[in-house]
């Protein structure tokens, strides 16, 4: 299961959020676009058009960050949120849910069962990884050693540069990708500002791999 808060938000790397944080008194943070009735947030009190800053009285300059830090947290335990509403400061305790409950459209049971398992890894550029046994790559035709992208967060970084659920990713940065820990070893030493290109696989409607190549700037060490 994956957190969430619910909220639905303009992706912060576009023309659209800068302008939308600007004209409500912004300078860095979260649009919120959608506040889906009942949950977390809707019951904490937060609405659309409100700015979420922080979380736990650490600055929240992006969606990525946003994300990274609800996603890290278990469900079932409380944040502090502290969003922008017509120029003053709110605090929020908004306790975490499952994402599936909250948008069981995208997420809900169907969704998550054709996203593979539950017990993927959560990664921090937004996505959820698994690691392939050789047994399963055999069966899925991969030839080559990678992890599978089982997920990919709406908004993410992953997502604004194209990754996609199904995906095989297996280099970042040239350096070679083997399983889920290869992926956070190499997170950790990747630095805001910095340029990330990935390698990965993605099977085509031929049932062929075809590998492409996706990057992005981190905007945050996300």
């Amino acid at each position: 299961m994956r957190g969430s808060i619910g909220v639905k938000f303009t992706p912060s790397e576009t023309a659209k959020a800068a302008a939308l944080l600007k004209a409500n008194g912004a300078k860095e943070g979260v649009f919120i676009e959608q506040v889906p009735t009942g949950g977390p947030a809707d019951k904490a009190g937060i609405k659309a058009e409100d700015i979420i800053t922080a979380v736990n009285g650490q600055p929240i300059h992006n969606g990525s960050e946003l994300i990274d830090r609800v996603t890290s947290t278990p469900i079932g335990n409380a944040l502090t949120v502290t969003i922008l509403r017509e120029g003053k400061k709110m605090d929020f305790k908004v306790v975490v849910a499952d994402l599936a409950q909250i948008f069981p459209e995208q997420f809900g049971a169907g969704k998550e069962e054709e996203a593979g398992p539950s017990e993927g890894t959560q990664a921090r550029f937004g996505i959820t990884i698994e690691n392939l046994t050789d047994a399963r790559r055999e069966n899925m035709g991969v030839k080559q050693h990678g992890v599978l992208i089982s997920a990919v967060e709406p908004s993410s970084f992953a997502d604004d540069i194209g990754m996609q659920r199904g995906d095989v990713l297996v280099e970042i940065n040239r350096q070679p990708v083997n399983t889920v820990e290869d992926v956070k070893r190499i997170q950790n030493g990747l630095k805001a500002g910095e340029a990330v290109a990935f390698r990965i696989l993605r099977q085509s409607r031929q049932n062929e791999w075809t590998p492409l190549f996706l990057a992005g700037t981190l905007s945050s060490h996300q």
